[in-house]
């Protein structure tokens, strides 16, 4: 058992033990500089992520202008783009409509040229080009014998075997000839498209030079006028030309009056 003394003096130290549980040296200097060292690295901590975030703030201040700027160059550039783009398919607009005018103009002068050539070809226009010329007249005592004389038959042979030789336009005196021209006797004269004619007859067909007059040589019509010349002293004379001109036939020689053009079946 132990003694009061000793269970006093136990129950003291244990009391001082816990109101004192460090030596009161360290109370009077270790607080201090534990605080001390504490302060310190809490400033230092702060001072660190204080830098950390201006840091960062200037960082993103300084990115901003930057972010800006391309994002402006990026908008320019799209609108540069954008504004290339509408005046490519301006052009592509202007050039559509530029074929469509062209097609109808080419369109127009291939009719118009188809028909300038059918023109031609009825002799209601002026035509030019290397011609084949024929002179006939009556023979010289015609007067006295009638067989020498130039008949309108005589000239239609002599047209006809023109045409079938190649000729793409004649004229007889000046006068030219459509498919809707007469050749007919008017007393002792011949006219042609209601105009008579005086000797001697020129018949002028405008064809092709490397062609037309050896086969117009060829023709029934030529062989037939040769024994006219030789048998009759009638003037027959084929020359060839560089050039001939021959006027439009007059109106009334290719106006259609009784003819009506067919309706086409499309069966």
């Amino acid at each position: 058992m132990f003694s009061a003394d000793v269970t006093g003096n136990s129950m003291t130290l244990l009391q001082n033990i816990i109101d004192h549980p460090l030596d009161d040296d360290y109370y009077t200097h270790a607080p201090h500089e534990r605080s001390r060292r504490g302060r310190t690295a809490a400033v230092v901590v702060i001072a660190f992520f204080a830098l950390m975030i201006t840091l960062a703030v200037l960082q993103t201040q300084a990115a901003k202008p930057e972010e800006e700027t391309e994002r402006a160059v990026l908008i320019t550039q799209l609108e540069k783009r954008m504004t290339s783009v509408d005046a490519r398919r301006q052009e592509v607009a202007d050039l559509g409509r530029s074929v469509t005018r062209l097609q109808r103009v080419q369109a127009g002068a291939e009719a118009l040229a188809r028909a300038q050539e059918q023109r031609a070809v009825v002799g209601t226009i002026a035509v030019s080009g290397p011609a084949v010329r024929v002179t006939v007249d009556n023979a010289d005592d015609a007067d006295d014998n009638p067989a020498g004389r130039v008949r309108d038959k005589d000239l239609q042979v002599l047209v006809n075997g023109l045409w079938a030789a190649g000729a793409e336009a004649i004229g007889i005196n000046g006068n030219r000839l459509t498919s809707m021209s007469s050749i007919r006797a008017a007393g002792e004269g011949i006219t042609v498209n209601y105009r008579s004619l005086t000797t001697p007859y020129v018949v002028t067909a405008i064809g092709n030079p490397r062609t037309l007059p050896g086969n117009f040589v060829e023709t029934a019509a030529a062989q037939t006028w040769s024994s006219l010349k030789e048998n009759f002293g009638m003037r027959f004379d084929v020359t060839e030309r560089n050039a001939a001109d021959l006027p439009a036939a007059p109106r009334r020689a290719s106006t259609i009056r009784h003819a009506q053009v067919m309706e086409v079946s499309d069966q």
